[in-house]
């Protein structure tokens, strides 16, 4: 790694991969334990507690994504904060 730009990246692809073994873990107990035993829906709607506006997914890879842009859009940034500060500690640059 040339820089901290390079760092940087590296810590956001590991918190990432983090977000994305969270989200893999949620869909197959989806598919296996609600969707494979009840036969149940494919068809998520998501709306807001006190809204009737919302908006639709089909099936678990559109989930997937959903849930994927929101975890990564709610706690990316700190994740790789906390990350960041714990290799500077590590490295007792502080």
């Amino acid at each position: 790694m040339k820089d901290t730009n390079a760092i940087e990246q590296a810590l956001k692809d590991k918190c990432t991969k983090e977000i994305s073994k969270v989200v893999d873990v949620f869909i197959n107990e989806l598919e296996t334990k609600i969707r494979g035993e009840y036969n149940s829906s494919n068809y998520y709607d998501f709306k807001g507690p006190n809204s009737n506006k919302g908006f639709h997914v089909m099936g678990t890879v559109q989930l997937k994504n959903v849930l994927l842009k929101m975890l990564k859009s709610a706690h990316l940034e700190s994740m790789v904060e906390l990350k960041s500060k714990e290799l500077i500690n590590k490295l007792e640059l502080i």
